[in-house]
């Protein structure tokens, strides 16, 4: 039976601090409105805030000696940046050998506009990071990776994004074959940010996608979807399905600090807290 841990983490993107730095009163005031809360901060260059908290998150699991990571997406801030990769990649070598560790891909990883995905980044995600949709199994518990900036935008990809609606849905059933205890999904963007009808916006899997994920969902036996995006905590659950957007390891876009989540998983339930990785001395 399930019993064991694992910590997710969600947007270390290396690169945010500097590009949301040197911002005058009146932009941030309209990012605001958005409900995108930035922080008033001379402009600097680099990314040394996110390898400091990149680190910190690093070093907390190997004392928490968790089953296993995982990053919900936004790993950097430009898909092709090799700069930003190559530090979110050393940074990472550094987790304990016995701790495996999952990448997921996130619009900022994918799309180079950060909206719409493209052939040539997702290629060049799946040569830093390996595969952008996958699954796998710790325990009894069968995981489900999407790459949700496929499923964002309607109009490009559509073979791509059946593809991985197919995949899931034969992931779903494989789980049920394996006697999988729970099924759980793993993504960048949530799969509904408020309620499973919400109309599209920037924050969430789209509803031409979000109904049959959820239907795919209702008909195995998906109980969870971790995700990240929002750069805030975000927790709704409806029709069986609980969808937890966590805080960024980076930048945080709302008013939770930077931090990780850690998620238990027993034989009855699954329970998370998140964790600050902000210094309190």
């Amino acid at each position: 039976m399930s019993d064991f841990s694992f910590i997710q983490m969600a947007d270390p993107q290396f690169g945010l601090f500097a590009g949301s730095s040197g911002k005058a009163v009146k932009e941030i005031a309209e990012f605001a409105e958005r409900g995108i809360f930035l922080r008033r901060a001379r402009k600097i260059k680099g990314f040394r805030p996110e390898t400091k908290l990149f680190t910190r998150a690093i070093e907390r699991a190997n004392w928490l000696k968790p089953a296993f990571v995982v990053v919900c997406g936004d790993m950097v801030n430009e898909a092709d940046n090799e700069e930003q990769i190559a530090e979110v990649k050393r940074i990472a070598a550094l987790l304990d050998d016995s701790i495996a560790l999952h990448w997921v891909p996130g619009n900022h990883d994918v799309a180079i506009d950060h909206n719409t995905p493209k052939q040539e980044y997702i290629d060049l995600y799946r040569k830093n990071f390996g595969p952008d949709y996958y699954a796998f199994s710790h325990g009894d518990v069968r995981f489900i990776v999407i790459n949700s900036t496929v499923l964002t935008a309607p109009r490009v990809m559509v073979q791509e994004s059946k593809e991985q609606l197919a995949f899931v849905e034969a992931e779903a059933i494989i789980a049920g074959q394996l006697n999988a205890k729970r099924i759980v999904l793993f993504s960048h963007h949530p799969l509904f940010v408020e309620s499973a009808d919400e109309e599209d916006n920037p924050w969430s899997i789209k509803k031409k996608y979000r109904k049959p994920l959820l239907e795919i969902a209702a008909d195995h036996g998906i109980k969870a979807n971790f995700a990240g995006h929002l750069h805030r905590n975000n927790i709704v659950s409806e029709n069986g399905i609980q969808v937890v957007a966590s805080g960024s390891i980076g930048y945080p876009l709302g008013h939770d600090p930077s931090g990780f989540r850690v998620v238990k998983v027993t034989p009855k339930r699954i329970r998370h807290e998140y964790h600050s990785l902000e210094e309190t001395d």
